[in-house]
């Protein structure tokens, strides 16, 4: 494999292995309450929002002459857009503990839970930019669909816990919306390996 290819796949690979850290930064600031974790995190996702464009132009011109590079194009779009979701969930974070909004515990846990689901799905996504088979392929796959079932349900049976009046709409608001940007996180992983299947 030429030099400039091996360049642009651990530039990708480095994309996802920050969503990965950001992804945990995320995970102690909801954890502990406290909004300093994601500093670096809107750092990180500054600097890929504007080195992402430059990195897909530079795809698209190498694809040209090597067809190999060509989905890697597709997966230049899907990562700008799981960075768009990161972005829209550590904001929401960020509001959650500025306005020391309050989540039942059950939503706690549960975000808890889908946080760590997204870190675990986004080490094989670097992964698979690398070394394309069918088996990181699968994987995500799988833990996407488990992504997308558990926050779906979570999301029904927050719904009750509104009606009984075990959270507020403020924090239903949020909570809400953070299982989408999760939701989306995910589907753009598995529309990568999908991309990159081997």
């Amino acid at each position: 494999m030429r030099e400039d290819i091996k360049d642009i796949l651990k530039s990708l690979n480095e994309v996802v292995s920050y969503a990965e850290d950001c992804m945990s930064s995320m995970q102690v600031a909801f954890i502990n309450n406290i909004s300093l974790p994601l500093e670096d995190c809107k750092i990180d996702t500054e600097v890929i929002k504007r080195e992402e464009a430059e990195l897909k132009k530079l795809i698209t011109e190498t694809a040209v002459h090597d067809l190999d590079l060509k989905p890697y194009i597709s997966v230049s779009v899907h990562l700008l857009k799981m960075w768009e979701n990161i972005d829209k969930l550590s904001n929401l974070i960020d509001k959650k503990i500025r306005g020391n909004v309050l989540f039942s515990d059950k939503a706690v846990n549960e975000t808890i839970f889908l946080l760590q689901r997204l870190i675990e799905i986004l080490r094989p996504t670097a992964d698979i930019i690398l070394a394309r088979n069918t088996f990181l392929r699968m994987y995500i796959l799988e833990s996407q669909a488990s992504v997308e079932k558990m926050a779906t349900g979570y999301a029904t049976l927050h719904e009750d816990r509104l009606i009984v009046g075990e959270c507020v709409p403020v924090a239903s608001s949020l909570y809400i919306k953070m299982l989408d940007a999760i939701k989306n996180i995910a589907w753009h992983t598995k529309e990568i390996a999908i991309k990159l299947a081997g």
